[in-house]
């Protein structure tokens, strides 16, 4: 008889040890994923002003031109330009966009994966619905990322809020049978059933680094949780952002944390340009 797999079980984390990323990032290198909302810039009220804390570009800059074997991914939900407009970096970071919908190659095309161009009437069809059912003034604000189709609700009464969100998670599940709802940070959306896996999204990321590299995810959101679990032993979860139960080993207090991490790779980079390279591997 097979053996039954346990699924990994979540875990008040740990604070994460200081050092353990730069260590890593001299040997054996490092592939750092990070999550833009919550992550490298604080939650806001509207999504369109989270911009990301001062300094953090010029920290991810100085990291990906460095000597230093380490790569940066950016995860997001977002679409991957306007993560790029608000960061203001082109080139030397990869990134994931509409919850591994969206991805860019090695020279920096952009575009959707299959999956995604085939939701296209559904996608329309929610479209239809929410100009039809969403109130103007009220507090809510729909978000379309072409490949998946969003209601934020932040500002509105949460007894409006709820009800209008059960109406849209009952009509995507009558209406959009290879469409899914993700419930997410005062938010919900309508996305191809394939979408929203980060742990894919991190498997596809690391087949671009060196497979004798460690993986460093940071994110604060439930979506996380699957890239999370997608790490291996020797890799580094780290949850931003208060503490909770979940499957990442350590905590960092949330995005300014983040920026003093990237500052002490910044630094170590700045140290180690023009040099050898060579130390232990750290235990995680």
């Amino acid at each position: 008889m097979a053996r039954r797999l346990r699924s990994p079980r979540k875990r008040i984390p740990v604070p994460l040890p200081g050092g353990l990323l730069a260590g890593l990032a001299v040997a054996p290198g490092l592939g750092l994923f990070l999550d833009y909302d919550g992550t490298l810039a604080e939650i806001v009220t509207d999504p369109a002003k989270a911009v990301p804390l001062p300094g953090v570009p010029e920290l991810l800059e100085a990291i990906a031109r460095s000597s230093l074997p380490t790569a940066i991914a950016i995860v997001t939900g977002r679409r991957i330009h306007e993560v790029k407009r608000m960061l203001g970096i082109g080139s030397g970071i990869l990134f994931s966009g509409v919850h591994g919908m969206e991805f860019e190659d090695s020279e920096g095309r952009v575009g959707f994966v299959p999956a995604a161009l085939k939701c296209t009437k559904e996608l329309a069809s929610v479209r239809e619905w929410l100009r039809g059912h969403v109130p103007a003034r009220r507090g809510f604000r729909i978000e379309d990322k072409e490949a998946a189709v969003g209601l934020h609700y932040r500002e509105a009464d949460p007894d409006e809020a709820r009800r209008l969100t059960a109406m849209f998670s009952h009509f995507v599940a009558r209406s959009a049978a290879h469409l899914k709802l993700m419930k997410l940070k005062m938010l919900v959306e309508a996305m191809p059933r394939e979408a929203g896996n980060k742990g894919r999204t991190v498997a596809e990321l690391k087949r671009r680094f060196p497979p004798s590299w460690a993986a460093a995810y940071f994110g604060d959101d439930t979506t996380d949780e699957d890239a999370f679990a997608a790490l291996d032993a020797n890799d580094v979860s780290v949850l931003v952002g208060s503490e909770r139960p979940t499957l990442a080993r350590y905590r960092v207090s949330g995005p300014q944390a983040v920026r003093e991490e990237l500052k002490a790779l910044a630094a170590i980079a700045k140290v180690c340009k023009g040099r050898s390279i060579r130390a232990p591997r750290r235990a995680v």
